[in-house]
């Protein structure tokens, strides 16, 4: 008979122990069971095929583009924009623009967030086109089109591609019980029937949300009981838009941004009016979740490209971006210094100084493939020997950037009568070609690329160049002030 191995009743302490496994047993069932429907879920979100994206590592810093499409597919038709706005260019069911461009930056390791928006009117070179457009129409001709734009007039690299309709919008807020805003004076938009009455504490469901973001006619009740209208239009709703984006990351991250559950709920909403690039996985968001869990969303730090008001030719108000205001912005995305300076932001004048025929415009194609703006093509009065980079105030870090790529550099000359930041390009008898890349420091062309102890003609000294502060625009509301919660 084999030995009696009962030792009685378990005492309380053994109970706990037990219970407590069971718990825990019970618990990761329950994890590895969300996790895997969160998997089967975010498997059923439509892919955007056919479109190049830089790769980005796992863990490493990306950028997402986060489109807004004007898509009203599934709207309530007798809402006040289901039709459209009133000035808007598109039909009832939308044009297929996009009515909301974002493009965000997250550095798991560093655990920051950026989001810089680009303005719906920006006025820029159409990727496949050759054509100048407002950036919102790029998406008609798709995604890649939008893509390449971006990444052509702003050198950013884009990683991941997230796209969301009206419809998918109003559900993924609706998917975390709203977001709450804080209004300190009531504000209306009789154009997408936005209407908050009360000033306080307000949680916004996912069609006033959508109201909200959408409003560019925003008008609000002064202390005097009028009513007064933003005249920022745009940039006022883009910087509204930041507020929001906060108040939703707060709201997703106190239901438990790491919890699969709460991004079942989130991707379940999303499934039918979300669309994101092939290399973007569940593993991936489960990862930011993580990373994020616990992550403050007033350290979100929002940018808008500056920009400065524009007629075009057909009469229409656009804006074009300043890229030298903006080259502080447009790096912490590129994932470079904040000083360092790129071709978009150079304006170039190319000069033939050598004499050959068509050096200066060849030099100036090549110039325009590197991404640098070439604004005119002549020649120099007199022949010139050595390459030469003429600069104005402010202009000698662009000057010397056009230098590295000239192979065998260039003399670096600053000269009074070149205008604030801009450079010329003078063709010497040196010249040979000009390198994609530019020149790593220290190396030989680098080393050859030297300022001048000569003053051009009538010219003093170089001055740095300005700098600039990125400014709230427009009527700011949404954020609670200090010592309320919402």
């Amino acid at each position: 008979m084999p030995p009696d191995t009962h030792q009685g009743p378990r005492t309380w302490p053994q109970r706990l122990v037990v219970a407590l496994g069971i718990l825990v047993v019970v618990g990761c069932a329950t994890a590895a069971a969300a996790t895997a429907y969160f998997g089967l879920r975010f498997s059923q979100i439509d892919r955007v095929d056919d479109i190049a994206l830089e790769a980005a590592q796992k863990g490493e810093p990306a950028n997402y583009l986060v489109v807004g499409t004007d898509s009203r597919a599934g709207l309530d038709p007798n809402a006040p924009d289901a039709g459209g706005l009133i000035g808007d260019d598109e039909d009832e069911n939308g044009c297929d623009c996009t009515d909301t461009i974002m493009i965000l930056r997250v550095d798991p390791d560093a655990k920051t967030a950026n989001v810089v928006s680009l303005p719906r009117d920006l006025w820029l070179p159409i990727a496949d086109t050759g054509e100048k457009a407002r950036i919102n129409s790029a998406h008609q001709r798709g995604e890649q089109v939008l893509i390449d734009t971006i990444e052509e007039s702003f050198g950013i690299p884009i990683n991941h591609y997230v796209e969301i309709d009206f419809v998918g919008f109003e559900r993924l807020v609706d998917a975390v019980d709203g977001i709450p805003m804080y209004f300190e004076t009531p504000v209306r938009d009789t154009h997408v029937g936005l209407s908050i009455k009360e000033p306080g504490c307000t949680t916004l469901d996912g069609q006033d949300a959508r109201k909200f973001a959408r409003s560019r006619f925003l008008q609000y009740r002064d202390d005097n009981g009028r009513w007064r209208s933003d005249p920022t239009a745009d940039f006022g709703r883009i910087t509204r838009q930041q507020i929001f984006i906060r108040r939703a990351i707060a709201k997703a991250v106190s239901q438990g941004l790491s919890n699969p559950l709460t991004l079942n709920n989130l991707v379940s909403a999303g499934v039918e009016n979300v669309r994101l690039d092939k290399a973007l996985d569940a593993s991936d968001l489960l990862g930011l979740g993580r990373e994020f869990s616990k992550f403050n969303s007033d350290e979100l730090v929002g940018h808008t490209i500056p920009t400065d008001g524009h007629t075009t030719s057909a009469g229409a108000d656009v804006q074009i971006a300043d890229l030298r205001r903006a080259e502080p912005i447009l790096n912490i995305f590129r994932g470079l210094p904040p000083g360092a300076i790129s071709p978009q932001a150079i304006d170039v004048t190319v000069l033939n100084g050598s004499g050959i025929q068509g050096q200066a415009a060849d030099a100036a194609g090549a110039l325009q493939q590197i991404g640098f703006s070439v604004v005119d093509v002549d020649s120099y009065p007199t022949p010139v020997g050595r390459t030469t980079v003429l600069y104005g105030p402010g202009g000698e870090d662009a000057a010397r950037m056009v230098a590295r790529h000239v192979t065998g550099g260039a003399a670096l000359l600053f000269d009074e009568d070149v205008d604030d930041g801009a450079t010329v390009l003078v063709t010497g008898s040196d010249f040979t070609t000009l390198h994609e890349q530019p020149a790593p420091e220290g190396s030989p062309d680098d080393v050859l690329s030297t300022t001048s102890s000569v003053v051009a003609p009538g010219g003093t000294t170089a001055t740095t160049a300005p700098t600039t502060t990125t400014t709230v625009l427009g009527f700011a509301t949404g954020e609670p002030p200090p010592g309320v919660r919402c």
